[in-house]
Parts: C-alpha cells; sequence; structure tokens
C-alpha cells in the first residue's frame, strides 16, 4: 500500500507539471513605493502591459501588442481600476489623483509606470496600505511593497493573505518573513522547478542500496544547484544582468529534458553536482524574475534579497526530505528511474515546444 501511495505522490507531480506547462512563472506581480511626508502621499506603481491588459482593455486594434497611444487612451479606466484595488488611509481615506503615467522595460517586459498623489485626513496616524488588484482574475497576485516615511523605509509583500499594512506596524523581522513566503511561495509555483529538483533526487534514490550514499549523492547535486541559482539570483537583482525571461524559460524546460535523459544514458561528462551547479545558474535567472523590476536599495534591497533567497533554500530543502525518503523507500530500482525520467523527460520536452511557440506567436 505505502508503495501504491508514493507511485500516486510521483505521478500527481508530474500531472501537476504538464498541467501548468504555460503557466509557470506568469502570476500576475504589481510594484508598488508609497512616500508620506506630512498629508501628503505619493504612489508609484509599476505594473506589467500583458497583466493590466487582462482587467482594462486597451489593445484597440487587437493586435497583440499594446502602442503608447492606445494605453493614453485607456489610461483613466486603468487609474480607475487601480485606485479602486489599491487603497490608502490613515484615519480615514487617502483619494489619489493621476500625476504622470510612462512607460518603460526590465527584463524584456513592458511595464506601465504610474505616480498618485493624495492628501490623508491625518498627518500623524498610522498609515495603511491595502489591495485587492487583480483579485477577480488572479487569486495568487503579488504586490511588492516599499513604503517610506519620516526618510524610513521598510519593504513587504501584500497577497490575498496579507492584503493590507500598517506602515508603523512593520519591522524588520515582518518584512524578512514576507519576502521569505514570496520566495517559498515562488518555488512551489514553479512546476519546472520541482521537477528540475526530481531528476537531482530520482538516480541516487533509484539505483543505490544504502540510504546514507543516496543522501550524499543528492546533498552534493542539491548543494551545486543551490549555490549556482543564488548567484544569477544576486547577480539579476542587482542588475550585473539581465537575459531574456522568455529565453531563460524555454532553457529551464530544456534543462529538465537533458538531466532527465542522462539519468537514463549518461552522456554529460560531469559529475552530476556539476551539472546541476550549471544548471542552477539558469534557474536562478527564473527565480530572479520575482524581484527583477523591484527598484531597491540599501538596506530594502538587502531584505528583500536574503528574505526571498532564504525562503526559495528553505522551502527547497523541504521538497528534498519529502522526495527523498518516500523514493528510497519505494525501492523502484532502475525501472523506477527510467519511467521517472521518460515521464519528466517527455513534459520538459513539451514545455520546450510551447514556450518557444509562446515567443514566436505570442
Amino acid at each position: 500500500m505505502s508503495r501504491v501511495c508514493v507511485w500516486i505522490m510521483i505521478a500527481a507531480v508530474l500531472l501537476f507539471g504538464a498541467s501548468r506547462a504555460v503557466q509557470a512563472h506568469e502570476t500576475t506581480r504589481s510594484y508598488v513605493s508609497v512616500t508620506r511626508e506630512g498629508e501628503t502621499v505619493e504612489m508609484t506603481m509599476r505594473v506589467a502591459f500583458r497583466d493590466i491588459e487582462v482587467a482594462v482593455w486597451m489593445d484597440e486594434d487587437l493586435d497583440g501588442r499594446i502602442t503608447w497611444a492606445e494605453a493614453q487612451r485607456r489610461i483613466g479606466a486603468v487609474s480607475d481600476y487601480i485606485r479602486a484595488g489599491v487603497t490608502l488611509s490613515a484615519s480615514g481615506g487617502c483619494p489619489l489623483t493621476l500625476q504622470q503615467s510612462g512607460a518603460s522595460i526590465s527584463g524584456e517586459i513592458d511595464y506601465l509606470d504610474l505616480r498618485f498623489v493624495g492628501k490623508c485626513p491625518s498627518a500623524s496616524a498610522p498609515l495603511t496600505v491595502s489591495t485587492r488588484l487583480f483579485s477577480e482574475i488572479d487569486p495568487d497576485h503579488r504586490m511588492f511593497l516599499k513604503t517610506s516615511e519620516s526618510g524610513v523605509d521598510s519593504t513587504a509583500l501584500l497577497s490575498r493573505d496579507a492584503p493590507s499594512l500598517t506602515v508603523s506596524e512593520g519591522s524588520l523581522w515582518s518584512s524578512v518573513l514576507s519576502y521569505m513566503a514570496a520566495g517559498s511561495s515562488h518555488l512551489l509555483g514553479g512546476a519546472d522547478h520541482i521537477l528540475f529538483l526530481l531528476m537531482l533526487i530520482l538516480p541516487a534514490a533509484s539505483t543505490s542500496t544504502n540510504a546514507r550514499l543516496a543522501a550524499r549523492g543528492v546533498l552534493l547535486a542539491v548543494t551545486g544547484f543551490t549555490l549556482a541559482h543564488a548567484v544569477t539570483l544576486t547577480a539579476v537583482t542587482t542588475s550585473l544582468l539581465r537575459p531574456s525571461p522568455d529565453v531563460i524559460n524555454v532553457l529551464i524546460a530544456l534543462s529538465i529534458a537533458v538531466t532527465a535523459a542522462d539519468n537514463v544514458w549518461r552522456f554529460l561528462p560531469a559529475p552530476r553536482a556539476a551539472v546541476a551547479g550549471v544548471f542552477g545558474l539558469i534557474h536562478g535567472f527564473g527565480f530572479a524574475s520575482a524581484l527583477g523590476a523591484l527598484d531597491l536599495t540599501g538596506r530594502s534591497f538587502l531584505i528583500a534579497l536574503f528574505g526571498f533567497n532564504f525562503g526559495i533554500e528553505a522551502t527547497q530543502i523541504g521538497v528534498v526530505l519529502v522526495m527523498l525518503p518516500a523514493l528510497f523507500m519505494l525501492n523502484g530500482g532502475r525501472g523506477l528511474l527510467w519511467l521517472g525520467s521518460g515521464l519528466a523527460g517527455s513534459v520538459g520536452l513539451f514545455w520546450v515546444f510551447t514556450r518557444i511557440m509562446s515567443i514566436l506567436f505570442g
């Protein structure tokens, strides 16, 4: 019975991956900065055109791209939607007025940038930021929030589970926890990363009869993967590197297919830990997509980077601790290795195809 349960778990992971083939890493995100001086508040927002188009139609000629002229004609509707979805209050609401709009590009993603200004009823009451933006179309929406009041900056992450923040209640620890949660959800929401971890674990768990040797093999591979993607995650969030997200998503899918094939027939001329490290560099670019458009510096940046990275690593360890004993207990031998690698490799190739088609035909 235990073996049946493990087989069901493996099948569920693979089916989950196939069902999310196109959606991996496509959760909507917004980036908001709020500054308060006395009663006056200023809010700047960065949101991807591809996200806001779903909520507020802008592509008038339906040609698959939004021109700046089209965006300007719909800027009033966009402003109304955002002001209804993001609210500021301090002893009452702080009505916001759109002051400026523009466009920018980050990581080859086109963003709409908006600046709002308003006044709050009180200059001393705690400022609360609340959001229900995109709640009707994406319950997994994440808002990366930066606040500045009296020269003190703080960062946080708002979501359906934590839709509001009272700025005066914000602390270093709460900021770290919010970004840890963001890193954790980003890993768990990326079926491609989970499948790649499974491909790293499967050879040791299915061919070794010694639990200690299996654990050591997995530890070496996962450590190489972890160190490598931590490097590229840092490089992207510090703007040292900004590769195309579309190309990275194709390469991530290809890494699954290649690793799965190498599980069945060893052809990569390097130890598994080195292979995991090379592919970890690529996966790090995927992890960094959530923070790529975040305009943070100094302490706020370090908090976001540490919390997000730690959340990814802690969750990754948890995934390994669940998968490795289950697979080792199954004792499926090479049959399990070939079957699991074959299924995961097929999913990886399907991802490669769908993502290339998305690049070519939108």
